[in-house]
């Protein structure tokens, strides 16, 4: 998906399944307080960035999309927040300050690292996080054995095209192209940078939630 694509772009809510009360729920979770600075990296169209700026004092949108970050804006602006801060950068070029963030948000986004660049972002994670900062990392991620991935792909491949507005072909180019990784990579990765996992729910051997504490 080109995400500077103002028309894959205007789609990418109702692809995604996105749902601002289901953010809410998320962040309130997780404990966002009205004190609170927060960052979520890959933001997308905005949607719980958004949603955190009504619980926090300061919320930073990163992307790498001029086009995401135009209409997170657009969606601020329209709900009369003015304490969101956008930022066009990655993981891995973003400058905050180093503890300086309670709480960072990730959904789908990290997969787009190969791994070793994936322990990279998350120590630089760590190090924006203040001490006892909170981690939720939401991606693709898969927890099955090796051997049963072209199973586990066609199954997923064929969960998309019925319950999403992606193609097969879509699907598949994501498998063949993109950085997912198994379950037990993530977790060591995410265990190295110095987190301690809080939390760890998998579904449908394809998805995985972490939440995890800066130690």
């Amino acid at each position: 998906m080109n995400f500077d694509d103002a028309a894959e772009v205007a789609s990418y809510d109702a692809r995604q399944g996105g749902d601002p009360a289901e953010d809410r729920g998320l962040l309130e979770g997780l404990g966002l307080g009205v004190d609170e600075a927060m960052a979520d990296i890959g933001c997308g169209t905005g949607m719980l960035v958004v949603e955190a700026a009504k619980l926090c004092r300061e919320a930073h949108a990163v992307d790498i999309s001029t086009e995401m970050l135009g209409v997170t804006l657009a969606r601020a602006k329209a709900q009369n927040l003015t304490n969101v801060v956008p930022h066009r950068a990655g993981f891995l070029s973003y400058e905050l300050p180093d503890s300086s963030l309670d709480l960072i948000t990730s959904k789908f986004a990290l997969h787009h690292l190969p791994d070793l660049w994936k322990g990279v972002a998350l120590a630089r994670l760590h190090r924006t996080l203040k001490p006892g900062g909170r981690l939720f990392l939401r991606d693709v991620v898969f927890s099955c054995d090796p051997a049963e991935i072209p199973t586990v792909s066609e199954e997923w491949i064929a969960w998309m095209s019925a319950n999403t507005g992606y193609s097969r072909a879509e699907v598949a180019q994501h498998i063949r192209d993109e950085h997912s990784t198994f379950s037990w990579i993530m977790a060591g990765l995410i265990e190295r940078a110095g987190f301690r996992i809080n939390h760890a729910e998998y579904s449908m051997r394809i998805y995985a939630d972490y939440i995890a504490e800066k130690t």
